[in-house]
């Protein structure tokens, strides 16, 4: 799967387009919709968004390794709303 999302990436996103300061939850569901498999994680100390699945993660720079623990957003929003609420709120709109 590692080189299905690394071609799609190359191929359709080959122009930085703030993927990596700013849009990143955008970039987070554009890869998910894709590869419905991957999961949507937050990491909170870089404020960055990134996909992952079994163990591996990617955002626009494809395969990354995480400075830090990546939380599951879904796991935000069932435990936290507050915090989802205004995760989708700076991120989103």
């Amino acid at each position: 799967m590692e080189e299905k999302i690394n071609d799609f990436i190359k191929r359709r996103f080959n122009k930085e387009g703030n993927w990596l300061n700013g849009n990143c939850l955008w970039f987070a569901y554009i890869l998910q919709k894709r590869f419905p498999n991957l999961n949507i994680y937050y990491c909170p100390i870089e404020g960055h968004f990134i996909v992952g699945y079994l163990g591996e993660f990617f955002d626009w720079n494809g395969k990354i390794i995480p400075n830090e623990i990546p939380i599951l957003l879904d796991e935000i929003e069932e435990n936290d709303d507050l915090w989802y609420n205004k995760l989708i709120r700076d991120c989103l709109n």
